[in-house]
C-alpha cells in the first residue's frame, strides 16, 4: 500500500483520501512535521471524499495527534461534509463526557471521547457490553473478554502514561458481528515506561514485544494487561495492532504476529501508544486458556451484578431494558440480550413485567415466541420464569407462543423414525 497516496498536503493544506489503515497516521505525522518545518502553524484539514472510509485505527490516532498540536499552539481548521462520520465523530474535537452522560448514550460507538478516570472507563466498557447484548446474541466468552480487553487497555493509559488524557473510539459492525476498538495518548509511550524496569529493554520493538508477556510492566500495575488482551485476541483469532514510538506489532487474524521498527512517531519524550483491536462475535473465547497462567477473570459486570437476587436466580425488569413494547424491532433486541445474558451467566432468569402497562402482538411474539423457540420449549421452563404479567399481556403472549410454535412445527417433518413415538402409527 502506497502511503503516498493516503494523504497529500498542499502548502499549510492537508488533504485526506484514507482513513481506513494505520499508515494514514505516519503519512499524517510526516506531512505535519514537513509543514511545520516549513513555518506554518496553521492547517486547513479536508476530506477528498465526504463517503471516505473511517476505522478507529487511522481516525483516533489522528484526533489524538490534533489535540497534542493543539497544546502547542499550532491552530487547525476543517473543511469536512456536515453530514460526513469525520464531522459528526469527534474528528475535529472529541467528546468530553463524565460516566454519567456515557451512561445516558443511546450508543458508544462512533464518537471520540475524551477521559481521564476509571469511572469513564467503567462506564464506557459497560455502555459497550449492554449495547451489543441487545444487538446480536453473541458466542460464550465474549462478554467477559470486552469486559477485559476495553477496562485493560483504557486504564493502561491512566496508569502508565504519564498524560492526562486518553483517547476512545470504538465501531460494532453488526453485519459480521465485529467490534474494532481503538484507544489512543499521546504520552511518554512503552519503550519509556520500561526502560527503567529489570528488563531494560534497548529499543522500542524489544519494549513492545515485552509489553505482551506475561507479568511484564513498570511496576505500577500487575503487568498483565496488554499479555491478557493478547492472550483473548489469539484465541478468538481477532485483529491486534500495538504502536508505540517507531515500533508497531499487529497480529492478524491468522495468527501471524508482524514486526515493524522503522516508523514515523512524535518525538521521544512523546511517543504515544496506540492499541487496536478486533474481536469476532461470533467466535468463542475459552476465557479459562486465555486466563490459564493469571488466575482467570470472572468478567464482573456491574448491570448483570445488580440483577442478582439471594436466590441466585437474575430479576430481568423488561421495561427498564427495552427499547418500546410496540414493535418487532424492540422486541428482537430484548430478546437478544435476554439469551445473552442467559448464556452469560447460567442462572435462571425472571422476566418481570410488572411495569409493562401494555404490548403489542408483534412485540410479544418476537420477544417471547420466539425467544421460547431460540432456547427449546424444555430449557425455556427450565430457565425462564414469567412474572407480572396483567391478564391482556398473558392473554397475547400466550396466543403468540401457541400460534409461534403451531407455525413452527408445521414446518418440520417428523422423521420416519420417530413416528412411533408420537403415536401416528
Amino acid at each position: 500500500m502506497n502511503n503516498r497516496k493516503a494523504i497529500k498536503r498542499y502548502n499549510n493544506e492537508i488533504v485526506f483520501y484514507q482513513m481506513n489503515y494505520p499508515y494514514v497516521v505516519s503519512a499524517f505525522l510526516r506531512e505535519m512535521y514537513m509543514g511545520i518545518e516549513r513555518g506554518y502553524s496553521e492547517f486547513t484539514l479536508v476530506s477528498a471524499d465526504p463517503m471516505i472510509t473511517v476505522y478507529p485505527n487511522a481516525c483516533l490516532p489522528i484526533s489524538s495527534l490534533i489535540e497534542f498540536y493543539k497544546k502547542k499552539g499550532i491552530v487547525f481548521t476543517y473543511d469536512f461534509d456536515p453530514n460526513s462520520y469525520l464531522n459528526n465523530c469527534g474528528f475535529a474535537s472529541p467528546y468530553i463526557l463524565d460516566s454519567k452522560e456515557i451512561a445516558d448514550l443511546d450508543s458508544p460507538f462512533d464518537r471520540i471521547i475524551k477521559y481521564d478516570s476509571p469511572s469513564q472507563v467503567a462506564a464506557f466498557t459497560q455502555k459497550c457490553v449492554d449495547n451489543i447484548s441487545h444487538q446480536v446474541v453473541c458466542e460464550e466468552g465474549i462478554f467477559p473478554s470486552l469486559i477485559w480487553c476495553i477496562n485493560e487497555v483504557m486504564d493502561n493509559v491512566l496508569v502508565h502514561s504519564k498524560e492526562e488524557y486518553g483517547y476512545v473510539l470504538a465501531q460494532f459492525h453488526p453485519s459480521t458481528k465485529h467490534i474494532a476498538i481503538c484507544v489512543a495518548d499521546t504520552g511518554i509511550g512503552i519503550y519509556n515506561s520500561l526502560r527503567k524496569s529489570k528488563h531494560r529493554p534497548s529499543r522500542a520493538i524489544d519494549a513492545l514485544s515485552l509489553s505482551i508477556q506475561e507479568g511484564v510492566g513498570d511496576g505500577a500495575g500487575q503487568g498483565n494487561g496488554l499479555f491478557g488482551l493478547y492472550q483473548i485476541i489469539t484465541e478468538n483469532g481477532g485483529r491486534l495492532s500495538l504502536t508505540s514510538g517507531p515500533a508497531s506489532l499487529m497480529l492478524s487474524a491468522g495468527k501471524e504476529l508482524k514486526k515493524y521498527d522503522d516508523i514515523p512517531y512524535l518525538n521521544k519524550d512523546n511517543q504515544c501508544t496506540i492499541v487496536d483491536f478486533q474481536l469476532d462475535l461470533n467466535k468463542k473465547v475459552d476465557i479459562n486458556t486465555a486466563f490459564s497462567t493469571i488466575g482467570g477473570f470472572d468478567g464482573f459486570d456491574i448491570r448483570i451484578d445488580d440483577m442478582l437476587q439471594e436466590d441466585d436466580a437474575l430479576l430481568y425488569d423488561v421495561f427498564s431494558n427495552c427499547e418500546g413494547t410496540a414493535t418487532r424491532e424492540a422486541g428482537k433486541l430484548l430478546r437478544n440480550d435476554v439469551i445473552n445474558t442467559i448464556k452469560r451467566t447460567n442462572n435462571r432468569i425472571v422476566l418481570d413485567f410488572s411495569n409493562v402497562k401494555s404490548a403489542s402482538s408483534s412485540f410479544l411474539d418476537e420477544f417471547l415466541a420466539k425467544l421460547v423457540l431460540d432456547l427449546g420449549i424444555i430449557t425455556f421452563c427450565q430457565t425462564v420464569k414469567l412474572t407480572g404479567m396483567d391478564d391482556t399481556i398473558k392473554y397475547l403472549s400466550e396466543r403468540s407462543m401457541y400460534m409461534r410454535i403451531f407455525q413452527e412445527w408445521g414446518r418440520r417433518e417428523i422423521p420416519a423414525a420417530e413416528e412411533h413415538r408420537f403415536g401416528t402409527r
